[in-house]
């Protein structure tokens, strides 16, 4: 059983992993280019300038305007964000109000030119935008962020335990495709007999990189690794009481509006005898559902979260759960969100009856080191 859920789950991998393809940014041709270039010359350059890099003096703009030319500013928006603020005006996408609105001078089609033209301003191989995905409750993501999140865990135990778990993540992107990340967990015990106890969990340190991306197929893979760090306290069941390895893969591919992304980590505990050798296979589904197009836009959510263990006397096989949920954008530039879940055992074999999940996520700008 567990072999041959396994497969299901890994060949549900390969098909996002291989579904190269699909819908997605379409190069400018030679002739899309030089119409590209003149709309922008025309409707743009007077404010950031003809080389991408902003010009405030003559213009009466007060607002520092961006520099194009900076792949990390770049590439931090998708196309339709970008599309967004030149459609309706920098409000819309929580920018500036001095940046007006061109849905009277551009057409559809001629502001997706504009955007495409911004887009040559750089000249370095950075993952486009319009690959970072939702992020799921449980999933690995494949893109590379910069982002603070504050997660929980509930959990109802099968001895009825109430287990909880809080965590600070901060992730940090380095230069154009990878990422540091170190998350610090704040774990609560509440035995149905005993007393409550607290206290900081395991440490855990990670490195992302992706490998592979292709914004015409809007398809992305990344590898990496995490270091779990043993700091939480192992006799009040804080922690694990040994350092674990847990290299991972994880892919995303959307096909218009509808995104599928899937991670398969490994976790190795260097004293197997304390915690058990495990595999992770996730598969993550979301689509938008209302405020479509916007920072506010909204998706529900549906994860498939399995894990096997071995390596120790009474290891869990095969568990498989599942997670419907929903992510919430809270600010029309679409650096604030929330997403909360319930996940819920398919399974015999399990660790809790449910958990509650959730998290709040800050997305930071790009950092520049002048």
């Amino acid at each position: 059983m567990m072999k041959r859920t396994g497969l299901v789950f890994a060949g549900l991998g390969i098909l996002v992993l291989g579904g190269s393809l699909g819908w997605g940014a379409v190069r400018l041709t030679s002739k899309e280019r030089a119409e590209a270039k003149e709309l922008y010359a025309d409707a743009c350059a007077s404010c950031h300038g003809e080389n991408g890099k902003g010009q405030n003096s003559g213009t009466g703009v007060t607002v520092e305007l961006p520099d194009f030319t900076w792949c990390a500013f770049n590439s931090d928006e998708s196309d339709r964000d970008w599309g967004l603020v030149v459609a309706e005006g920098g409000p819309a996408g929580g920018r500036s109000e001095q940046m007006p609105s061109f849905r009277n001078v551009l057409t559809e089609e001629q502001i997706k030119l504009v955007v495409a033209y911004l887009r040559t301003f750089c000249t370095e191989d950075w993952p486009s935008a319009d690959l970072n995905f939702p992020r799921p409750l449980v999933t690995e993501k494949a893109y590379p962020e910069n982002e603070v999140l504050f997660t929980w865990n509930f959990a109802r135990a099968l001895n009825k335990d109430r287990d909880t778990q809080l965590t600070w993540s901060f992730e940090k992107r380095i230069g154009a495709r990878g990422q540091v990340e170190l998350n610090i967990p704040f774990n609560i015990r509440d035995p149905k007999d005993g007393a409550t106890v607290g206290g900081v969990g395991d440490l855990e340190a990670g490195l992302k990189y992706v490998l592979y991306d292709n914004p015409e197929t809007l398809f992305i893979t990344s590898g990496g690794l995490s270091l779990g760090m043993p700091t939480g306290n192992f006799g009040r069941e804080l922690g694990e009481g040994t350092t674990t390895l847990a290299p991972f893969l994880a892919t995303g591919k959307a096909w218009g509006d509808f995104v599928a992304q899937s991670s398969l980590k490994f976790e190795y505990p260097f004293v197997t005898r304390r915690a058990p050798k495990g595999i992770f296979y996730d598969l993550a589904l979301s689509y938008p559902i209302f405020d479509r197009g916007r920072g506010t836009e909204a998706q529900a959510l549906l994860e498939f979260n399995g894990k096997s263990e071995w390596g120790t006397e009474s290891p869990k096989h095969f568990q498989l759960y599942l997670t419907p949920g929903i992510r919430k954008g809270l600010s029309a530039a679409g650096n604030w969100a929330i997403g909360f879940g319930v996940q819920v055992p398919v399974t015999h074999d399990r660790e809790a009856n449910y958990r509650v999940l959730g998290y709040l996520l800050y997305e930071l700008p790009p950092w520049r080191l002048e």
